[in-house]
Order: C-alpha cells, then sequence, then structure tokens
C-alpha cells in the first residue's frame, strides 16, 4: 500500500506457560513454551490521510478471524557468573505454530475508508485460515530471583512465520489515482514480549 510499513503486531494481548529444566551445567537449560493468541490482521494509515466522519481521524482497524497456538522447545545459556539472583539467558527455538479459524466475520460497514487520501473502491475483505506449521524463534530472558525460589522474568522473542493466517484486502485509489490491491498479512512473524512470574521446584548449584 502507498505509504504502508510493516506492521509486526499480531495481536492485543498473549497467554503463555512456560517450564524449564536447568542440565547438569547450570549456565545450560531446556525448556518448553505454550502461547495462545487471538490472531489480528492490522490496516494503518498516516495520521490525517483518513478522516471518520465526524472529523477525527482514522488511525486503523484490525480483525482477528483466527486463534493461534504455538508449542516451542529450545535452549537457552545464562551469561551470568555465580551469581544467582539475576540472569539473562539468550535462547533459540524451533516451535509449531496451529492457527484455527474462530468463525468471527468482517463487517466492513462499520469501517469504511472515504479519504482524504484513501478511498476504498470496494469493501475491505479478509480470508482466514488453517494453518500449521514449524516457526524458529531467538530472544533472550532477563530477571531476578526473590524469596530463594521466586523469578520474575522479562522476555522478548522474535518469531519468524513462513505462512499467511490471514489476509486483509484492501482495493482502493490514493490521492485520486488508482492503485494495486494491497494485501495485508499476518504469519506470526514479530516481537513478543511479556513479563512473568515463575518459581523454582529445585534449587540451583
Amino acid at each position: 500500500m502507498v505509504g504502508g510499513v510493516n506492521y509486526f503486531d499480531n495481536t492485543d494481548y498473549s497467554f503463555k506457560i512456560s517450564i524449564e529444566h536447568v542440565l547438569s551445567s547450570p549456565k545450560w537449560s531446556l525448556f518448553g513454551d505454550f502461547t495462545q493468541y487471538d490472531g489480528y490482521t492490522f490496516i494503518t494509515f498516516e495520521e490525517g490521510s483518513v478522516l471518520a466522519p465526524d472529523g477525527f481521524p482514522v488511525i486503523g482497524d484490525g480483525f482477528n478471524g483466527v486463534n493461534v497456538y504455538r508449542f516451542d522447545l529450545g535452549c537457552s545459556y545464562n551469561l551470568i557468573d555465580q551469581n544467582r539472583k539475576f540472569y539473562l539467558k539468550p535462547f533459540l527455538s524451533l516451535g509449531i505454530q496451529i492457527s484455527k479459524r474462530n468463525g468471527w466475520e468482517f463487517y466492513s460497514e462499520l469501517f469504511q475508508i472515504n479519504g482524504p487520501d484513501y478511498f476504498e473502491l470496494e469493501p475491505i475483505w479478509i480470508d482466514s485460515y488453517n494453518t500449521t506449521q514449524l516457526v524458529p524463534s531467538m530472544g533472550f530472558r532477563m530477571g531476578i530471583v526473590f524469596l530463594k525460589r521466586m523469578e520474575l522474568t522479562l522476555r522478548v522473542k522474535g518469531v519468524y512465520g513462513f505462512q499467511s493466517f490471514q489476509d486483509m484486502y484492501f482495493k482502493y485509489s490514493y490521492k485520486g489515482v488508482q492503485q494495486e490491491i494491497a494485501v495485508f498479512e499476518a504469519t506470526g512473524t514479530g516481537i513478543f514480549t511479556s513479563l512473568s512470574i515463575g518459581y523454582r521446584f529445585k534449587k540451583t548449584e
């Protein structure tokens, strides 16, 4: 789309459960993650390029027609030496990502694009898919240990998806000139950030 940029927010929120097993060498560990989120596809506009009937700017719109589930297995390495109160662990993982259509429908009548810059030539339409794919990811976890076995963890995880689970199509003109149909796809690619509380069942040496 003219003036469009990549937008890597796949959802408003996500639910995650994680378990980690520290190996005989305490710097290395294996982990498993389960993540669930509502899969969104977003379209955004430059401020002032689309106005609502009341004159307020329209920033964009999104739709979630799928539920996404991801199961990851990976390994991490603690960069902090001899410090049980703080850890910094870069990691790599490989996951199975499954999307399931949730049956919701997109009502384009509620979201009409009528200028001043962008004009829809047809109502926006969306295709959602049931998919299964392998997705690699990498990132880091950092946190502190408190009350001997409790952990407060910040996790930043970059995921790369290869197959779209939802496409949004926009047939439009820009400043009076008809453009090619813009296709916005959601694959699960993005940066996922979470803050979590954990419990250590076994003390590490």
